[in-house]
């Protein structure tokens, strides 16, 4: 069956407001050229759902809820440098839940100094909120980290064993 008219801008707003929240997300975090990295980790919070969860790659970090997704993102502010590009989203929305899937490579400085990359994806899960889109899930699946020096082509491709997130595909 066609979808009215209605239900069609209602799509492409909703596909908007999710690319938008990814991008306030990356601007949130990115830094350490014109000021520090992380530099609002409570508003990053804010686009997390209350009882949202972030995952870093293959394991590393796993919190839940607003107030420790702030902490985190406050303890992330000791990253002198971070620039993350993420692009070919793909959003599918389903009444007030979506999910989005958008492939990132991230160039960072830690705080140790050392510079390294991070290819792999986003696989996020949203639901609609009085105050708009938000996060339920974020997850980074790692392809590949890497040292700057050696690159990705020399340096720790991750195989079939790696620590991936999964999703629940039960009905919601």
């Amino acid at each position: 069956m066609r979808k009215s008219l209605e239900e069609r801008v209602q799509l492409i707003e909703d596909r908007q407001e999710i690319a938008d929240l990814q991008a306030r997300y990356i601007n949130c975090n990115d830094g350490g050229w014109l000021g520090p990295t992380h530099r609002h980790p409570g508003t990053v919070a804010g686009l997390f759902t209350e009882d949202g969860v972030w995952e870093g790659p293959l394991g590393t970090v796993r919190v839940q809820g607003r107030a420790a997704i702030e902490e985190l993102f406050r303890q992330f502010q000791v990253i002198p440098f971070i620039i993350h590009n993420v692009m070919n989203p793909l959003i599918e929305i389903d009444g007030d839940q979506a999910r989005g899937e958008w492939h990132a490579m991230i160039a960072t400085t830690a705080a140790e100094g050392q510079a390294f990359w991070t290819f792999g994806r986003y696989l996020n899960e949203y639901r609609r909120t009085p105050d708009g889109w938000r996060y339920t899930r974020m997850a980074l699946e790692a392809a590949s980290i890497t040292t700057y020096e050696k690159g990705w082509g020399a340096e720790q491709f991750l195989g079939q064993d790696a620590v991936r997130p999964q999703f629940d595909t039960t009905d919601r």
